[in-house]
């Protein structure tokens, strides 16, 4: 603490010599280690990888909502597909009822076709959707805020190491 109030000190008297001094003693304070910039050193890794897990977690959570999201749409083109069928199935009815002409063979046969040909491009388009889904919920599963926080962690080691070297060189609690 007083090589820290030092170079204040030092100001304060207005002498050079005590400047000199002042510098001198700071500079071996500055070239020593200390707990505190030990401590600071290890603080910003593990602080770090604190906010790593944090971000780790609001990525997995937006993955769900993703995937959640995306299984409804699938569900909602699926409908959607299927109301559009029966729509178009309707307004051909109307078109022949208008007309006058009967339900033959041939219009059996047409309505087959298009419900074969709309099933498929629906089930294309609910397999996409699904799909879609799908690559976000193994995104959010994949997402490991503990791994996160891990490496983080381990980033701080050599620091935390040099903390217990100071520590036990320094004899604190009771080793010795």
């Amino acid at each position: 603490m007083q090589a820290l109030l030092a170079p204040l000190v030092a100001a304060g008297a207005g002498t050079a010599a005590a400047g000199a001094g002042a510098a001198a003693a700071a500079g071996t304070a500055a070239a020593a280690v200390t707990p505190m910039a030990l401590v600071a050193s290890a603080a910003g890794p593990v602080f770090g990888a604190f906010n790593a897990m944090e971000q780790a977690k609001s990525a997995k959570e937006q993955a769900k909502v993703n995937s959640y999201i995306g299984t409804t749409r699938a569900r909602q083109t699926d409908q959607a597909a299927r109301e559009g069928l029966n729509s178009e199935l309707s307004n051909v009815r109307a078109a022949l009822s208008a007309n006058g002409q009967r339900p033959s063979v041939g219009t059996a046969s047409m309505f087959d076709e298009l419900r074969s040909v709309r099933g498929a491009e629906r089930r294309v388009a609910f397999n996409n959707e699904t799909q879609n889904a799908a690559a976000y919920k193994a995104k959010a599963n994949g997402i490991s805020p503990g791994m996160s926080l891990t490496s983080g962690l381990l980033k701080a080691g050599p620091s935390l190491f040099d903390i217990y070297d100071y520590g036990s060189k320094n004899n604190w609690g009771g080793r010795g």
